[in-house]
């Protein structure tokens, strides 16, 4: 229990910060933040699956899925950032994934990272949206 809200803590003050610095950005570089910051954030799973397991089915279901963030990034570059939105919500998903009652991925990461994780990602993909309308 105490591991989830330690992931809930730190997970709203990231979304606090993520958030105050989109806004003080004009709105076209709060994009491109966020977007550097999807990425960073669709690579943390490939860094635990090395400290791990390290297992080569493990490291190509990591890389398949940053392939697939790398997809939505440049369609929310090259079309509409609701592709972004999609990004943080797939992250969300991709979190849920790895979390050991669900275990459909073998890597294994911390339980708190899997809280805040995902309550960072939706809260994130939230924002985006209602901001762009």
């Amino acid at each position: 229990m105490r591991e989830k809200y330690l992931g809930f803590t730190i997970g709203i003050i990231l979304v606090a910060v993520t958030i105050a610095i989109s806004l003080a950005l004009p709105k076209a570089n709060a994009l491109q933040y966020l977007t550097v910051l999807l990425m960073g954030i669709a690579t943390v799973y490939l860094g635990f699956t090395f400290s791990n397991t390290g297992r080569k089915q493990d490291i190509i279901i990591e890389m398949a899925n940053i392939t697939m963030y790398i997809v939505l990034v440049l369609l929310s570059i090259g079309i509409t950032p609701y592709f972004l939105v999609a990004g943080y919500f797939w992250h969300g998903v991709w979190d849920i994934i790895h979390h050991k009652k669900v275990n459909l991925v073998q890597t294994k990461v911390p339980e708190w990272y899997i809280y805040g994780c995902i309550l960072y990602d939706w809260v994130i993909g939230i924002f985006i949206l209602v901001w762009m309308i």
